[in-house]
């Protein structure tokens, strides 16, 4: 199944091959149904904007009001690593 529509809806790679997608943590997450949650540090290490200091701010602001929610992390400014920027 391709969770990519409602799972990625800010990734560059949703219109790719999904083979492209592995490197990413959301496909271990929903494709090979991982239990375990999909947390700021899992994704934000697979984000080519990582070392952004443009976003240095709303990554470190979207961290802080996304801990401990018990969801799996979220972020608009995701940048799967090996995008075309």
């Amino acid at each position: 199944m391709d969770f990519r529509n409602e799972a990625c809806v800010w990734c560059q790679f949703r219109s790719r091959p999904l083979q492209d997608c592995r490197i990413c943590p959301r496909y271990e997450r929903l494709t090979l149904a991982s239990a375990e949650r999909l947390d700021a540090a899992r994704l934000c290490a697979a984000c080519a904007n990582r070392a952004s200091t443009e976003l240095e701010v709303f990554c470190r602001t979207n961290r802080f009001y996304q801990q401990d929610s018990g969801e799996d992390f979220e972020c608009y400014k995701f940048l799967l690593l090996g995008s075309a920027a």
